[in-house]
């Protein structure tokens, strides 16, 4: 779209089936959603295919000074880029064995060279934290490049790599989550979940982040229902509160007599369903 303040488009690229690039068009250039272009980022230049014409105002960003889109991919810089793709694989392989050598346990999740391929960019997990400086001294005299070494976790690996979660759909981290925020197992806790971690557990190994989506949801909720183990009076008798199912906000109580009954709860402070 056209900025008010500064007559830029703003597009995103994808790069490497991974990451994105926001960027700016020059006014003379057309592009559309599919497109196969050439970034320049940071004086290095990057192969890939728009995927969103951005609503976003440059005016928002300020000063920000935003990678460049050149120009569109010509058949000669689409049959680089798959040539780059496979010389990528093999970089990949010198890496892990140099690695090797130098005794260092790493894991790549993801490495790519920039268009020119003067410089390979390489995303990887270890345990703990790791000195790549001298993988990549080496690897980087062998391949006769720069070598960009990058430490991520577990989290931004799912993304990285995608997948399907227990919902039956891509994984959040991969199709839309662009921030992961803080999840705990109070949350599944207020939520009633099990708190088997194979139930709570995300592909990543770690906590759902969908456990955050309706946290909020229950506990306004459950300031407003009757606590596990409080007494209440129902149409069959007294008894103690046992379950609650929050979504129809209904109770449900064990009698003095043994029977377990489930009722409407009687909101507290006036809420309302």
């Amino acid at each position: 779209m056209n900025d008010e303040m500064t007559g830029r488009r703003i597009v995103r690229v994808q790069i490497d089936e991974g990451a994105d690039l926001t960027c700016a068009v020059p006014a003379e250039l057309a592009v559309h959603i599919g497109d196969q272009v050439l970034v320049d980022n940071c004086g290095e230049q990057e192969f890939g295919r728009v995927v969103m014409l951005s609503e976003e105002s440059c005016g928002a960003r300020g000063e920000v000074k935003l990678p460049n889109l050149l120009r569109c991919a010509t058949l000669q810089d689409i049959a680089k880029a798959r040539e780059n793709a496979l010389r990528s694989k093999m970089a990949i392989e010198t890496l892990l064995k140099k690695a090797g050598e130098l005794g260092l346990e790493i894991k790549i999740i993801r490495g790519h060279y920039t268009f020119n391929r003067s410089l390979l960019r390489v995303e990887f997990m270890a345990e703990g934290k790791t000195d790549p400086r001298e993988l990549a001294r080496q690897t980087g005299a062998e391949l006769h490049c720069k070598c960009d070494f990058r430490q991520i976790g577990v989290r931004d690996a799912a993304g990285i790599t995608g997948g399907i979660g227990p919902c039956g759909r891509n994984l959040c981290c991969c199709s839309w989550l662009s921030k992961f925020e803080s999840v705990n197992v109070k949350m599944a806790k207020t939520q009633g979940l099990s708190l088997n971690p194979n139930a709570i557990s995300g592909n990543c190994g770690r906590l759902k982040c969908c456990l955050r989506y309706e946290n909020d949801y229950y506990k306004d909720v459950a300031r407003l229902l009757p606590r596990i183990g409080s007494r209440m009076d129902t149409p069959d008798g007294r008894g103690v509160v046992t379950g609650l199912d929050m979504l129809r906000y209904k109770v449900s109580v064990k009698l003095e007599d043994g029977r377990i009954v489930t009722q409407d709860a009687e909101l507290k402070d006036g809420g309302g369903k």
